[in-house]
């Protein structure tokens, strides 16, 4: 299509040659030079004549110098150089036909356009300066249509239109700001699409003063890291930068890949925030208060009635159970359970972050914080592990093994009732375990019921 455009344009200029041509001979048999044109007095077509020779003479040299400046994708700095240009061309033409073609004196209009010019750009200095500021950024090109921009009024969208007068900037209200080039040119701009589209954040926080920043900077670390939207590179990095009577100051520095993540991307680094500090029993400080109300850190007991899949027990089952679960601590890089192992125990995250991985890497990696469970699927079933569990950071956890449930049974043999209940839900245990990796899912709660009480009979058979 741009070689058409071309070819067209060219056309033109070839027939515009041509026409020019044949006026240059025409003028100089009927009135000489152009520029000294020698009228007799009373004619009028010798007028017209020069006229016509210097618009097309003017038309022509527009085309010729656009198609000097022609690219495939013209940049906006290429389109205003081209435009003043003929802008330039045309009025030195209508200069050139009032003095050539007819012969009237220039100088008095010259100052009178002069005093109107003045005049005009008095009464359109906003306009004008629009304009002018257009021209600028064009020519200077800090942002162009498609990029993410922030203007210091407060404005960022992406940049739909950049024209002489405004640019146009949708925001993600679904809204069009028409900016004037004046305004722009006087702002403080933020692209954020330059050099790349990735952009970095912070949130801050204010914690209890008197909590070691050690356990805070611990569980903040643990929070950022079970996220999943913000770029593993950079690494994003957690650091205390004020000690305050009313609290402690730390910074959370994150980048995502694209400013249309930031709002997810805050709201998921929150949740996990929210959560880590729950469990480390960290409470948030109050501006003017040196104290803060002291957090209870959940206990096995808590852990369980809050946990989507074991909080469906009865209050006593989970009683039973609480007892037999054993506390767990592991380094970061160590190993909970790895794949292709027999089922021992299940696991409930007290504080920390785990990372839940696959060898094959067929589904994406999944990272559970504190109050979550992995491994029933596994151990109720008596499948192999599908995934290996590695604690990404320092955890804490509870243990419970399949020689526990057992005692457990033991002690109170109507719990298998409850145990049972898991698996009517099993359509959306499943799914949270699929989330973690465990096993490809059953092909029906009636499978799975199956192999519970085909489990739970060998438990109660020991």
């Amino acid at each position: 299509m741009n070689n058409h455009r071309f070819l067209r344009s060219l056309l033109v200029i070839l027939l515009e040659a041509a026409l020019f041509a044949a006026l240059t001979w025409y003028v100089h048999r009927e009135a000489g030079s152009p520029f000294d044109p020698n009228i007799p007095e009373g004619g009028e077509a010798p007028h017209l004549l020069l006229a016509a020779w210097w618009l097309v003479g003017g038309r022509l040299a527009v085309n010729c110098g656009r198609l000097l400046f022609y690219r495939p994708n013209r940049s906006q700095e290429v389109r205003m150089v081209s435009d003043l240009m003929a802008a330039a061309i045309y009025l030195a033409t209508i200069f050139a036909i009032i003095r050539f073609a007819f012969g009237l004196p220039i100088g008095g209009l010259l100052a009178t356009s002069g005093i109107i010019a003045i005049v005009l750009g008095l009464a359109l200095q906003s306009t004008l300066g629009d304009v002018f500021s257009g021209i600028a950024v064009g020519l200077e090109r800090p942002y162009k249509p498609g990029d993410i921009i922030t203007v210091d009024s407060g404005v960022e969208g992406t940049v739909v239109q950049i024209n002489w007068r405004s640019t146009q900037i949708a925001t993600g209200y679904n809204n069009i700001v028409i900016i004037p080039n004046s305004v722009i040119a006087k702002s403080r701009l933020e692209n954020r699409s330059a050099p790349t589209t990735a952009r970095g954040d912070n949130i801050v926080l204010s914690l209890d003063p008197q909590i070691d920043p050690r356990r805070c900077l611990s569980a903040l670390g643990a929070a950022v890291r079970s996220c999943r939207i913000p770029l593993a590179e950079p690494v994003p990095s957690v650091i205390c930068n004020g000690l305050q009577g009313d609290g402690a100051r730390y910074e959370i520095w994150y980048s995502v890949a694209s400013s249309s993540d930031i709002s997810s991307a805050r709201t998921e680094l929150y949740t996990q925030v929210h959560r880590h500090l729950r469990h480390a029993g960290i409470a948030l400080a109050v501006a003017g208060r040196p104290r803060t109300i002291p957090v209870k850190v959940p206990m096995i007991d808590d852990l369980l009635e809050q946990s989507d899949i074991l909080g469906i027990l009865t209050a006593e089952e989970r009683d039973v159970l609480a007892k037999h679960f054993k506390k767990v601590a592991l380094e970061c890089g160590e190993t909970l359970v790895k794949e292709g192992d027999p089922p021992t125990a299940l696991y409930l995250i007290a504080s920390g972050t785990v990372e839940i991985d696959r060898h094959d890497r067929t589904m994406a990696i999944s990272r559970l914080g504190p109050g979550e469970a992995f491994g029933l699927i596994a151990l109720m079933t008596d499948t192999p592990y599908s995934v290996t569990a590695i604690a990404l950071t320092a955890i804490s956890a509870y243990r419970l093994s399949k020689e526990d449930i057992a005692t457990a049974l033991k002690d109170r043999p109507e719990m298998m009732v409850g145990l049972e209940a898991l698996a009517r839900r099993g359509q959306e245990i499943l799914d949270r375990e699929l989330a973690a990796h465990e096993q490809a899912p059953l092909k029906s709660p009636e499978m799975f019921l199956s192999r519970l009480r085909q489990f739970l009979g060998r438990l109660g058979g020991n």
